[in-house]
C-alpha cells in the first residue's frame, strides 16, 4: 500500500475542516515548488534593495536631474547657499562670450541716455553667439531694433542682440554659451549690417567692453565711456 499524506484546512469562521490527500511522489514535488518559490523570491528581494538596483534607480535620476538643472536660470541662484559645484558654476556665470566678429564702432552714450549697448561692425549674414547660457525671453521685431533677441542668464543678466537679419531661435529655448541664435543684418534703425549689442543686471545697463575684452582693443568708437 502506497504511503499518502494528508493537508488538512483549517476554515475558523466556520469551523469547517478541508482534507486533501496526496501521494508521497506529489507531495515532494509540491515542498520542492515551495521551496523554489521561496527561493527566487528571496533571490528577487535581494537584487530589488541590492547596489546595482539602487544604481539603476540613481542613473535614472541624474537622468531627469540633468534635464532639470537646464531650469536653474529660473531660480534666484544668488540666494542660494551650497557646496555644489553645479551650483557654484552657474553663480561664477557671466555674459562674457563675444557675440560676433567684428570692430567696435559706437559705444555708450553719456548717462545711457540714447545708446544703452555697443555697435559692431560685422559683415552681413555673419553668425551672432549667445554670450552666456540661458533662455530667450524675447525673438520678434522690436521697433527700431528691427529683429532682436533678449536672453535672460542665470544671476540676474540679460543681453540683448539687435537688428538682425534674422532670428533661429524661440521664445523660451534653452540656449548654450557660444550658440548661433541669429545673423548679422541691418533691420529696423540701422545704416548697414552691424550688431547692437546690450547688457543688463538688476535694471542697470552695463558697458560690454568691461566684460569682452576683444572688443576694447578693436574699439574704434569715440570713447563716450570711462
Amino acid at each position: 500500500m502506497k504511503k499518502k499524506y494528508n493537508i488538512i484546512i483549517l476554515n475558523n469562521s466556520t469551523q469547517k475542516n478541508y482534507s486533501l490527500s496526496i501521494n508521497k511522489f506529489s507531495f515532494y514535488v509540491l515542498v520542492s515548488a515551495l521551496i523554489l518559490f521561496l527561493i527566487f523570491s528571496i533571490f528577487g528581494l535581494f537584487r530589488f534593495i541590492s547596489p546595482h538596483a539602487k544604481q539603476v534607480d540613481y542613473n535614472l535620476m541624474q537622468t531627469y536631474k540633468k534635464e532639470t538643472n537646464n531650469l536653474f536660470e529660473l531660480v534666484n541662484l544668488d540666494s542660494i547657499i551650497a557646496n555644489s559645484t553645479t551650483v557654484k558654476k552657474y553663480l561664477n556665470l557671466t555674459p562674457n562670450h563675444k557675440p560676433v566678429e567684428g570692430i567696435v564702432t559706437r559705444g555708450l552714450s553719456e548717462n545711457n541716455k540714447n545708446h544703452n549697448g555697443i555697435d559692431i561692425a560685422a559683415t552681413a549674414n555673419s553668425p551672432v553667439l549667445s554670450a552666456q547660457e540661458g533662455m530667450v525671453v524675447f525673438a520678434n521685431l522690436l521697433n527700431d531694433y528691427g529683429n532682436t533677441i533678449i536672453i535672460a542668464h542665470p544671476n540676474s543678466y540679460y543681453t540683448v542682440y539687435s537688428h538682425l537679419e534674422k532670428a533661429i531661435v524661440n521664445e523660451r529655448d534653452y540656449i548654450l554659451a557660444k550658440q548661433i541664435i541669429g545673423y548679422v543684418g541691418q533691420t529696423g534703425n540701422s545704416n548697414g549690417p552691424h550688431l547692437h549689442f546690450e547688457i543688463w543686471k538688476n535694471n542697470h545697463i552695463l558697458d560690454p567692453r568691461d566684460f569682452i575684452k576683444e572688443y576694447k582693443l578693436k574699439d574704434v568708437s569715440i570713447k563716450e565711456y570711462k
